[in-house]
C-alpha cells in the first residue's frame, strides 16, 4: 500500500484558513482524505482530525481552528475503496500571531516633511518571536518597487526598531514604503505604509540697487536677498506670450482684474492628495458660472468645479458617471460684492462657506480713500452688470414667449374638456363616450407637449443662452480653429495622437472658463476617427 506524503508547511497564523497539501502516487484513485493534528507533545491526543473531500491533493484548515504560540505535528491519509491508506510521516509546524509594525516617522496623516529621511520602524510579535534579517522597499504609487534596500540584521541594542535612509523623495507624490522581516523560526512577513512627502520650498529673489556717490566719483552697489517660505506656486497665462502681470489691468493698484476671456491658471499646489486641505480666496466682482476649477495637470483626470449663482456656491465632482455636488451656505444680496470663500475637502467631501468681506469699505485704514475705492467699485462693476442683465434679458424674454405659448395650448385643451363635459351633462355624450372624448383630448395634448413644446422649449432656451454669448462668439470661434490646427497637425503626422490630444485637452481645459460648452477630449480611448467627429458635431451645433 502507497504511503502518502505531507510536503512541508511554513509556520503561520492560526488565525488565518491555510491550505495543506500532499503527495500520493498509489494506484488507486480517491477523493477523501484525513488529517490529523495533535500538540508537539509525548503520547498528545490529537485536537484536530476530520475526512475531507477534494479532488485535489489538498486539506483546507479554517482560521481558528488551531492556537497561537503552540507547536504542532501534522499526518494525512487518503480513503481507499475498502479501506484507508497508513498514515504520512508527521511534520512539524508552529503557529505565531502575524506580527505588528509601526512606522512611527509618518504622522497620522501620512506626511512626511523633508525629502531625504531615516525611515524608522517599530516591530511587535505576541509571542516574542526575533527578527533574523529586514529589508525595507520604496514603492510607488502603483506599488511597482521603485528601490529595494540592503537586506539588514538588527542591531543587538534595539533588535525590535529598524531604520533606512530615504533620500530624493518628490514633494507632492504618493509612495508605499513597506517593511519584510523575516524571524528565526521562519516566519515571513511584509506591511507596507502610505506616505506624502510635504516640505517647504524656500524661494529665494534678489534686488539689485546702484547708488551713486558724487563726492568720491563711485557707485556703489547694494544686494538685497529676499526669501519667502512657503509651498511656490507658479502662475501662467494660457492666452499670453509670456507670464507677465503687465498682461492684467489693475484697480488702485491692489486687485487685479481677471475677465473669463484672459483666466490666470496656477500649477505645482501641492494637492496631489485626494482629501484633506482648504483653502481661502478673496474674490469681487464674480460673474455667476463656473469661476473655479482644480484639476490635475493638463486637465486629466477628476476635476473639482466652483459656480458662483446669486446668493450661494455650488461645488461639483464628478467621478466617471456619477456627480457629487455640495452647496455652500446663502448670503442675500450677495450679487458681485467681494467675498471670502473658504473650502474644507474632509477624504471626499467638499464643505464651503462664504463670508462677505464687511472690512472692504475700510481695509485702507483711510476713510478718504475708502470713499474714492467704493465710488471707483461702482464704475468697474458697470459693465459687467450690464453683460449679465442683457444675458438675462433675453433668456427670460424667451421663457416668456415659450410660457406664453404653453398656456395658450393650455387653454386650447381645457375649452376641448370642459365641451365635453357640457356635451355629457347635455345626454349627446354617453359616460363612456366622455371618457373615450377625455381620452382622445388627453393623448393629443400630451403627444404635442412631448413631441414639440418640450422639444422646442430646450431649443429655444439654448438657442437664447447662445445668443446671450454674442460677445464670446469670437473666443468660439478661435478655439475652433485651434482645435482644427491641431486635427490637421495629427493628420499630417506633425503630432502623435497622444501629444494632440493632450493638446487638445489643454485648450478646452482653457476655453470653459470662457464659453458655456467645449469638446470633452480626456477619453484616452480615442482614436483620430472620433475626435474629428466630436469636433464636427461641435461645429454642427453652433452654426
Amino acid at each position: 500500500m502507497v504511503q502518502p506524503i505531507l510536503n512541508q508547511v511554513a509556520n503561520f497564523d492560526a488565525k488565518n484558513r491555510l491550505v495543506l497539501t500532499f503527495t500520493y502516487l498509489g494506484p488507486e484513485m480517491t477523493t477523501t482524505n484525513t488529517l490529523s493534528i495533535r500538540e508537539d507533545k509525548p503520547d498528545s491526543q490529537p485536537v484536530y482530525e476530520k475526512d475531507q473531500v477534494s479532488l485535489d491533493k489538498n486539506h483546507i484548515l479554517t482560521g481558528g481552528t488551531l492556537n497561537n504560540g503552540t507547536a504542532y505535528l501534522a499526518k494525512v491519509r487518503v480513503k481507499l475503496k475498502d479501506s484507508y491508506s497508513e498514515w504520512s510521516p508527521e511534520i512539524k509546524f508552529t503557529c505565531y500571531t502575524t506580527p505588528k509594525i509601526l512606522f512611527d516617522t509618518i504622522d497620522q496623516k501620512q506626511f512626511i516633511y523633508t525629502n531625504d529621511v531615516k525611515m524608522s520602524a517599530i516591530y511587535a510579535q505576541e509571542q516574542g518571536e526575533p527578527v533574523k534579517t529586514y529589508q525595507f522597499t520604496l514603492y510607488d504609487q502603483r506599488h511597482v518597487a521603485l528601490k529595494r534596500y540592503p537586506v539588514r540584521v538588527p542591531d543587538t541594542d534595539s533588535p525590535t526598531r529598524f531604520s533606512e535612509r530615504i533620500k530624493d523623495i518628490e514633494k507632492g507624490k504618493l509612495y508605499y514604503v513597506g517593511l519584510k522581516v523575516t524571524t528565526y523560526h521562519g516566519l515571513i512577513y511584509e506591511q507596507l505604509q502610505e506616505f506624502t512627502s510635504q516640505y517647504i520650498t524656500p524661494s529665494v529673489s534678489g534686488v539689485l540697487q546702484p547708488t551713486m556717490n558724487k563726492k568720491d566719483g563711485q557707485i556703489v552697489i547694494d544686494l538685497f536677498l529676499k526669501q519667502l517660505l512657503g509651498t511656490s506656486a507658479r502662475a501662467f497665462i494660457p492666452h499670453r506670450k509670456n507670464d507677465n502681470d503687465d498682461n492684467y489691468t489693475y484697480w488702485k493698484d491692489d486687485y487685479v482684474v481677471v475677465p473669463k476671456e484672459n483666466p490666470l491658471m496656477y500649477t505645482k499646489l501641492a494637492m496631489a492628495k485626494a482629501g484633506n486641505w482648504v483653502g481661502k480666496f478673496w474674490v469681487m466682482n464674480v460673474q455667476n458660472g463656473l469661476f473655479l476649477d482644480f484639476s490635475p495637470a493638463f486637465g486629466k483626470g477628476q476635476h473639482i468645479k466652483f459656480y458662483k449663482h446669486d446668493d450661494y456656491i455650488t461645488c461639483e465632482k464628478k467621478a466617471g458617471k456619477v456627480m457629487s455636488r455640495t452647496r455652500s451656505n446663502t448670503v442675500k444680496g450677495l450679487g458681485l460684492r467681494p467675498f471670502y470663500l473658504y473650502i474644507k475637502v474632509n477624504e471626499y467631501r467638499v464643505e464651503m462657506l462664504i463670508e462677505p468681506d464687511q472690512t472692504f469699505k475700510g481695509d485702507d485704514l483711510n476713510d478718504t480713500k475708502s470713499k474714492e475705492e467704493l465710488a471707483e467699485y461702482g464704475q468697474v462693476t458697470a459693465d459687467t452688470r450690464k453683460l449679465i442683465d442683457v444675458a438675462n434679458a433675453k433668456i427670460n424674454a424667451a421663457r416668456v414667449q415659450l410660457q406664453q405659448k404653453h398656456d395658450s395650448h393650455w387653454q386650447q385643451y381645457m375649452t376641448k374638456v370642459n365641451a365635453a363635459i357640457a356635451d355629457a351633462r347635455q345626454r349627446i355624450l354617453s359616460h363612456d363616450e366622455l371618457l373615450n372624448r377625455i381620452m382622445e383630448i388627453d393623448n393629443e395634448y400630451w403627444n404635442y407637449f412631448n413631441n414639440d413644446e418640450r422639444v422646442n422649449y430646450w431649443e429655444e432656451l439654448a438657442k437664447s443662452e447662445r445668443d446671450s454669448e454674442a460677445n464670446y462668439e469670437v473666443y468660439r470661434t478661435e478655439y475652433e480653429q485651434r482645435v482644427w490646427e491641431t486635427i490637421s497637425q495629427m493628420r499630417t503626422g506633425a503630432l502623435k495622437l497622444a501629444d494632440g490630444r493632450t493638446k487638445l485637452n489643454q485648450y478646452s481645459t482653457v476655453y470653459s472658463f470662457i464659453l458655456r460648452e467645449v469638446i470633452n477630449f480626456d477619453d484616452t480611448t480615442l482614436d483620430l476617427a472620433h475626435i474629428e467627429l466630436l469636433y464636427n458635431q461641435y461645429i454642427e451645433k453652433y452654426k
